[in-house]
């Protein structure tokens, strides 16, 4: 049987619909499910001791959900598929006021070389091979975790943010991520039939702004 090692990174918070998730993991008798909740800080940490206990486990496959990221389906149902990383696609809120400003996108993305930028993978339809996919709901082999160009180490490799000579972020833990995994020679998918909800804290003025209904 096969065993899926199942995180929730938080902040002493966790969503009720994850926590609903996660008692539904349980039940699942397909493959032994075990669980960790850390808290951890900062955010890469967490993600970086959770690979470590990964490890040391042994598990078949890493299911990481944020606390704020509930699955809709069932996520142990991608197991069989044997991907190296695939995505559970999370929508984002980014609205900065742009005309036709699309304020909500889903988080898996295409890499356009000429611009060294990421932009939202199109089709939403069923399994689809991306670029890049975000951390909020994703589940990876360990084969993938265990080479050598994507396991964590020193200031490298693993979730670690490339930084720019000014000091400041030029790519996210999750991009980074990625782009590591593709490096070393894996394949990044994002299956839009298990789409994830996402709670956020946002202004409703700016919401308003963002579908139209003041300015």
């Amino acid at each position: 049987m096969k065993s899926v090692y199942v995180t929730v990174p938080n902040m002493h918070w966790i969503h009720t619909s994850v926590a609903r998730v996660l008692m539904l993991l349980l039940m699942d008798r397909r493959y032994k499910v075990h669980i960790q909740m850390p808290a951890h800080k900062p955010y890469v940490n967490n993600l970086h001791q959770c690979t470590k206990e990964f490890l040391k486990r042994g598990d078949d496959y890493w299911l990481n959900i944020d606390a704020d990221n509930p699955p809709i389906n069932n996520p142990l149902d991608l197991v069989e598929l044997d991907l190296d990383l695939i995505g559970l696609p999370t929508p984002i809120w980014h609205f900065v006021g742009k005309e036709n400003e699309r304020p909500i996108y889903l988080n898996a993305y295409d890499y356009l070389s000429e611009k060294d930028a990421y932009i939202e993978h199109l089709p939403h339809e069923g399994l689809q091979e991306v670029d890049a996919v975000g951390t909020g709901c994703f589940l990876v082999s360990k084969r993938v975790m265990l080479n050598k160009l994507v396991k964590p180490s020193g200031n490298t490799n693993g979730f670690h943010r490339t930084w720019g000579e000014d000091g400041t972020m030029e790519k996210g833990n999750d991009i980074s991520f990625c782009e590591r995994v593709r490096r070393a020679g894996f394949k990044i998918y994002a299956h839009y039939d298990y789409q994830c909800d996402h709670f956020c804290e946002n202004s409703l003025r700016e919401t308003a702004r963002a579908m139209g209904f003041r300015k």
